[in-house]
């Protein structure tokens, strides 16, 4: 961005989410002219999320990088809000890490940046809400934010910047955005829409790197109190899944698929998956960072599912992975049969809601290079007026 100082570095994020209704999407159906109209019905809810991250040179005034790193992070997730009542994404991160679900009870361990001492994050008034929750105050003086618990900023060095953690940030801000819906489906006591609900995330149910630990100790354990209350009113709350487009399954499923029965369903276990797809390493696959199980489908198409499964702090991840069973997916058949209304043939393995929202994000599909600038400015003179 500035030719005297090619160090500086600055990351421009898209994000969006779309929702709409498979009776829009089927008035489509067998039209030989689309309708602008119901076109328009299905673009209609999505809504669009632009940032910016410094990844090298730009520093709030007075701070080191890391810091400013921690704070710019912190202000996405404050910044950014689902609803037009500004209830924004930062207090889905507190309403997951507290488990307001269960009545406040959690917490997480976040280690101060400065002096290394540990602390236990749990909600300090009854309103997970309320700012005073956003953040507490270390002995050394540092303040820690509730956004730390990513521990992205462990990634960042002063010299060589952010640049490890720029997927990171947009993995974590897309999965925080999708729980938001659950929450505000819980909090309005709305649980009859949940089972009506496909939740679809371009790319795995996976958190990598500093963020297995979120997956884990948070992500895995909402996923197990939705499935435990799906067990008990006989209806699947958490219909969440992720679609693949890369990757060792990707490409393992591409080289069988010729293999492979028409309407087939494969959910590998660890030994299958050491076998012929990750090698026998000393660790079970994806021990900590993924919150879905991945299978095999070929029915009008062959493509690699994710679907959600729970994992919380009680169940044993590597002994279920030895022989996982494929009931225990409470609405894996409904799931199968809206992805095969969802098929799309513009490119290879694609569905409509992911192709959809590819286009609507892009930023070829918005004014480029100026808004750009203009946009970075904006951030950068907040950075300059902290």
């Amino acid at each position: 961005m500035d030719s005297k100082f090619p160090s500086k570095r600055l990351c421009f994020y898209n994000v969006g989410i779309l929702t709409f209704s498979l009776q829009d999407l089927k008035a489509l159906e067998g039209q030989q002219s689309i309708d602008p109209e119901v076109l328009g019905r299905l673009e209609k809810d999505f809504k669009r999320f632009s940032f910016v991250l410094s990844i090298q040179g730009y520093c709030h005034d007075h701070k080191d990088f890391i810091t400013t790193t921690r704070e710019r992070i912190y202000e996405i997730f404050k910044e950014n809000s689902l609803n037009e009542d500004g209830d924004s994404l930062l207090n889905t991160l507190k309403w997951l890490v507290f488990q307001e679900y269960l009545g406040g009870r959690g917490s997480v361990e976040i280690g101060c940046i400065t002096c290394g001492t540990r602390h236990t994050f749990k909600r300090q008034t009854t309103d997970h809400k309320d700012p005073q929750n956003n953040f507490l105050t270390c002995g050394c003086g540092t303040k820690i934010y509730i956004t730390d618990c990513f521990e992205l900023h462990t990634l960042v060095d002063e010299i060589l910047g952010a640049g490890g953690i720029e997927s990171f940030v947009m993995s974590a801000f897309e999965v925080v955005l999708m729980l938001s819906m659950f929450r505000f489906l819980i909090e309005a006591d709305k649980w009859e829409w949940l089972p009506k609900i496909l939740f679809m995330k371009d790319g795995p149910l996976a958190l990598f790197s500093r963020l297995d630990d979120f997956v884990f100790k948070v992500v895995r354990v909402f996923l197990q109190f939705l499935y435990d209350k799906s067990l008990k009113d006989g209806v699947g709350y958490a219909n969440w899944i992720g679609l693949d487009k890369s990757g060792a399954f990707v490409e393992h499923l591409q080289s069988l698929e010729h293999q492979i029965p028409e309407e087939s369903l494969i959910l590998p276990d660890s030994t299958y998956i050491k076998t012929y797809i990750t090698g026998d390493t000393n660790s079970t696959f994806v021990h900590t960072t993924y919150f879905g199980l991945k299978m095999f489908v070929k029915s009008d198409r062959a493509f690699v599912l994710d679907v959600a499964i729970p994992f919380g702090l009680h169940k044993q991840y590597p002994n279920y992975l030895e022989n996982p069973h494929i009931e225990d997916f409470l609405t894996l058949k409904n799931i199968l049969e809206i992805l095969k209304s969802l098929r799309c043939d513009l490119y290879q393995q694609s569905f409509i809601p992911i192709v959809m929202l590819n286009k609507l994000v892009s930023i070829s599909n918005a004014p480029g290079q100026r808004i750009l600038k203009s946009f970075a400015l904006e951030v950068l003179n907040k950075l300059t007026s902290n």
